[in-house]
């Protein structure tokens, strides 16, 4: 994979934690006028989920193109 794919694929990934980030401001905002605890805790703990995983991945891109560029 080269460079330029990595910094794609990162900007991609971030990206995804932003749209993830605002689906979770909207969703937060929803509970306030419903009162379904079950249903928030399983979409809030999702959402969460979802953030750490898009998270580690682009840390892991990070990490190679640091790799690559302090060889």
């Amino acid at each position: 994979m080269t460079d330029q794919d990595r910094l794609s694929l990162i900007q991609s990934h971030v990206w995804t934690l932003e749209l993830l980030g605002e689906a979770l401001v909207q969703h937060d905002e929803l509970l306030e006028c419903e009162h379904n605890p079950h249903l928030s805790f399983r979409n809030t703990s999702g959402i969460h989920q979802a953030i750490r995983t898009i998270s580690r991945l682009a840390g892991e891109q990070i990490g190679k193109l640091e790799k690559v560029k302090g060889d």
